[in-house]
């Protein structure tokens, strides 16, 4: 499409999965790459983060630090400062939450190691999601969910709860409640519980999707409005207010791995979509005037990006917007080691 430019790519070396941008002024910029890759001859999971300065007029992914570290998974910045610091959270293949804090220097130091589960049991943290600085949902390997409170003395395990007969593949927080936290399996099952009491879920839903459930997304913007994606190729838009149904059904062509909501408007979704690349979705739409009425959704495929040469994994919006308007966008994929960016003018 004639509205996406391809800027730059860099060789990760190891197998990429996941990136997403600091969000924080003046560091909007600032990128964060997580890799994974199973080392057979020595039985173990490595990884490495890479982070990345990328001016949207100036690009250079060249990386300006590197840290290695066992199989990364997952990344996220805290979306608010946890106790006056920049704060990112990385969910690893040992089974561990570790979190980082970012300094003026544009480096990051590691802060505090929370184990999931036994250790030695063989378990991956899979992913992780912030709650403003206070609290982090993470998923795992052995189909759990666990919650973590983190204060000044670092993070602290509260809860842990069989979620999935199989992998939980995504754990994340209502954007608009700490007491809620969404997660998908791949038992085809997505949930929604109350961290107050897990012995049940407060929804469970086993048809909507035929395949695992990898991204769960609530609308920064609407309180009103869910995303859920699967390795069943399809995109489904929800009304919490009404979950027995869907409101809307887009299939992406691939496998959904990953949904961002576009900042600020959340008017866009990216999607990484596994062997049919990244999609910019338009999903303008209105959750009902003064309540009464369900969403209304045309969800409309507005650009693709299909540059990458193998499975498209992790992706996020650059927060900054080049001279010329165009929003900047990263995107990584596994077997071919990769991270480019790329940019779109809306």
């Amino acid at each position: 499409m004639a509205n996406i430019k391809k800027l730059q790519s860099w060789d990760t070396v190891l197998y990429a999965d996941c990136v997403e941008f600091c969000p924080f002024e003046p560091y909007l910029s600032i990128a964060i790459c997580g890799t994974y890759q199973l080392c057979e001859s020595e039985a173990s999971r490595v990884g490495r983060l890479s982070l990345h300065s990328i001016d949207p007029d100036q690009i250079d992914i060249t990386p300006i630090q590197l840290v290695d570290s066992p199989g990364v998974l997952d990344v996220k910045w805290c979306r608010q400062k946890s106790y006056s610091q920049i704060s990112l959270a990385v969910a690893n293949s040992i089974g561990q939450i570790v979190i980082y804090t970012f300094d003026p220097d544009s480096v990051i130091h590691q802060e505090h190691v929370q184990n999931i589960g036994d250790v030695d049991s063989g378990r991956l943290a899979l992913s992780c999601d912030w709650y403003d600085g206070c609290k982090i949902a993470v998923s795992d390997s052995k189909g759990e969910v666990s919650c973590l409170n983190v204060s000044h003395q670092g993070p602290e395990l509260v809860g842990t709860w069989k979620a999935h007969d199989y992998e939980a593949w995504v754990a994340s927080f209502d954007r608009h409640s700490d007491q809620l936290i969404y997660s998908g399996g791949d038992d085809s099952c997505f949930r929604l519980w109350d961290i107050r009491d897990t012995t049940s879920s407060v929804i469970t839903n086993r048809k909507a999707h035929q395949m695992g459930v990898t991204s769960i997304e609530t609308s920064p913007v609407d309180s009103n409005i869910l995303a859920t994606g699967s390795y069943d190729e399809r995109l489904l838009m929800w009304d919490k207010r009404h979950m027995k149904t869907w409101v809307s059904e887009t299939n992406l062509g691939g496998g959904v791995w990953k949904l961002k909501w576009e900042p600020v408007s959340a008017r866009h979704l990216l999607a990484a979509t596994m062997h049919n690349g990244f999609h910019l979705v338009d999903c303008c739409g209105t959750s009902g005037e003064a309540g009464r009425e369900q969403p209304s959704f045309e969800p409309t495929i507005v650009g693709s990006y299909r540059e990458h040469s193998s499975l498209a994994y992790g992706c996020d919006w650059g927060r900054q917007l080049s001279s010329s308007g165009r929003r900047t966008i990263a995107s990584c994929s596994f077997y071919d080691h990769s991270l480019h960016v790329w940019s779109w003018l809306p």
